[in-house]
């Protein structure tokens, strides 16, 4: 206890006035705030506010191209997409701002193909395809290997959505530089590709897996439900844009005339020469047709000094001195080796356990692995078929949902492999039972509620009758490669027998005759297209001694005929002469009831012009000749 003399001393320490002392300034109180505050210039030199723009190209909001790029690295999703919103709209009304940047801005923007979030990455995909398209492929083409490869960066991502995004980059890269695409990176985006189909189906097998098994039953249903939901790839659109951007990569590196409606002729030609002869004859018949075309002969201007190069240079072959021969570029390609398991590509040799990727890919090499392409897409193609075609056939309406178009494009990816594995001769090479296994047995799954759309019921509208359509013709397409291919096996068989005796060549004849019989199910697709061309099957002749036609049907478009027209051509160098004769007899008439100022009778005749003219051009091997 403290004493009271102690106490009251602490008591009157509260009262105490203290004695200043002479020149020291009173105490501060404990709760006194101090008031005053001293000012200074605040200087922002950084800042663009301060900065004179009158002669940069700038925003609605002055913000220069240089301003937008350091935003691109901002923490805030929104100011990153909104930056690529602003380089948008800079850069599509002013060309050469992006240009003379263009180092600058694909640096700046290949992060952001594997950004988390998902609206900079659509924005991504917007900035580059307004902006890069139009810029010529002389200035991008050192720039797009990096592209490339850090979008099959963005493919191989962990998350799905980034690789579902980065193929829409691919499919951007194939519309803008097809050629640099699949000559230097065929192995490694067509081994992506399978590892985006295969990935979904094998964690769901797995799953599907764990139900032999007695204990834990319960678990593996689960596990098989959350695979299913965890992955959007089992979803018809996802699947539907994955295929549709695999047909797109595949038609780019196998086919080597898209543009050309008529490109079927060119495969009965051996020789490049006979190709260009062919192709000149053609200019000839349509230049004498137009009388009042008048065309340059570029190739026979020869200029008398050598400054007339400078002084016309209108006159010589291109406009502007071209800069894509030099190769200047050439070494941006991959030229290290990669370490892949299950690689798709033929050529992708292995040297010490690891695969070597090619650095360049010529077109006879990337049809040289159409067979290996086809072995290993095949399976993905017919389950994602079996999958689909029952809930989109069975029902009476057929609408245009994702799963019609699955199947379409599910057609339109076997169509391009068949096409070239046909085209360049190597099925002659190959055994009968592998295309049986292969190419038969895919067309007896297809064809099973052929024709399409037959059996529904109701207005389904003119777009989802023209996509039925289509796939009716592509079916027919594959019915004729397969006719074509079994016919060019007959050929390379008996040619190899009448090399040996007279007697087995007469053995190899009548064995040829037999092979020639058109199966079941691919006479009753003859049939539909004979029907298709109005041509009614009947004994019974007009007074011109033409057989009967029908009516076609409205649904059957120009673009649909221009479509049809490989099969035509197919069916007159596979078929018998009896069907040959019977589906030529169908085409002619469809000409002939066509009006002359209508579409499809330019297109018929632009046909008949050009097999008349292959007759007659050197090196033609196939079937059908019209002059005996």
């Amino acid at each position: 206890m403290p004493s009271e003399r102690k106490i009251k001393k602490l008591k009157n320490e509260d009262f105490k006035k203290k004695k200043l002392k002479v020149g020291k300034k009173k105490t501060v109180a404990d709760n006194f705030t101090d008031t005053s505050f001293k000012s200074k210039t605040i200087s922002l030199p950084n800042q663009s506010i301060n900065e004179d723009k009158s002669r940069e190209t700038t925003t609605t909001r002055n913000l220069t191209l240089a301003d937008l790029l350091v935003k691109l690295k901002h923490y805030n999703s929104g100011v990153r997409k909104e930056a690529l919103l602003n380089m948008r709209d800079l850069c599509s009304d002013n060309p050469q701002i992006l240009v003379s940047s263009l180092s600058t801005v694909v640096n700046s923007v290949l992060r952001l193909f594997m950004d988390d979030e998902r609206d900079v990455r659509k924005a991504l995909l917007s900035f580059l395809r307004d902006c890069f398209e139009p810029i010529d492929k002389i200035e991008l083409q050192p720039f797009l290997p990096l592209l490339v490869i850090y979008t099959c960066s963005a493919m191989t991502h962990i998350f799905e959505d980034i690789r579902l995004d980065a193929i829409r980059l691919i499919d951007l890269w194939v519309d803008i530089a097809p050629e640099v695409l699949v000559s230097k990176f065929w192995d490694t985006v067509a081994n992506n590709y399978l590892s985006l189909l295969s990935v979904d189906s094998n964690s769901i097998a797995q799953s599907r897996s764990n139900l032999s098994g007695t204990s834990a039953g319960h678990v593996s249903v689960a596990s098989v439900k959350a695979a299913e939901t965890k992955s959007h790839l089992h979803l018809h659109k996802s699947k539907l844009e994955l295929l549709k951007s695999v047909s797109n990569f595949l038609e780019a590196g196998l086919s080597e005339d898209r543009n050309d409606n008529y490109w079927f002729f060119m495969n009965f030609l051996e020789s490049r020469h006979a190709r260009e002869s062919f192709r000149n004859r053609l200019e000839e018949t349509q230049a004498s047709k137009d009388a009042k075309t008048l065309r340059w002969d570029q190739s026979g201007f020869t200029p008398l000094s050598a400054m007339i190069g400078s002084s016309v240079p209108f006159l010589s072959v291109n406009t502007l001195p071209g800069y894509s021969s030099l190769n200047l570029f050439e070494s941006a390609g991959p030229k290290s080796t990669q370490a892949a398991t299950g690689s798709v590509g033929k050529g992708a040799s292995t040297r010490n356990g690891v695969s070597v990727h090619r650095s360049e890919c010529s077109l006879d090499e990337r049809v040289s692995d159409v067979k290996q392409l086809i072995e290993t897409f095949q399976p993905i193609l017919v389950g994602s078929w079996l999958e689909t075609a029952p809930s989109v056939f069975t029902s009476n309406n057929i609408s245009l949902t994702p799963a019609l178009q699955l199947l379409e494009t599910i057609l339109r990816l076997s169509l391009v492999l068949w096409r070239s594995m046909v085209s360049k001769g190597g099925i002659g090479k190959l055994s009968s039972a592998w295309l049986d296994s292969h190419l038969q047995q895919f067309l007896k799954h297809i064809s099973v509620y052929f024709p399409y759309g037959a059996d529904a019921f109701g207005n389904r509208g003119g777009k989802v009758d023209s996509v039925l359509q289509e796939m009716n013709i592509m079916v027919c397409e594959l019915t004729s490669l397969f006719l074509l291919a079994r016919t060019m096996q007959t050929n390379s068989a008996a040619k190899e027998h009448l090399a040996v005796d007279f007697k087995i060549r007469k053995r190899s004849h009548s064995q040829v005759k037999d092979d020639e019989n058109v199966p079941e199910w691919a006479d009753r697709i003859v049939d539909h297209v004979l029907g298709v061309l109005g041509y009614e099957e009947e004994e019974v002749e007009n007074e011109d001694g033409v057989p009967n036609m029908t009516s076609m049907s409205t649904a059957f478009k120009p673009e649909h005929l221009t479509s049809l027209l490989p099969t035509v051509w197919g069916f007159l160098n596979s078929l018998e002469k009896d069907r040959r004769d019977t589906v030529l007899a169908a085409f002619m008439g469809f000409h002939g009831q066509s009006h002359p100022q209508s579409a499809t009778r330019k297109i018929t005749q632009n046909f008949i012009t050009r097999v008349e003219l292959i007759q007659v051009t050197p090196s033609y091997n196939g079937r059908y000749h019209t002059r005996k």
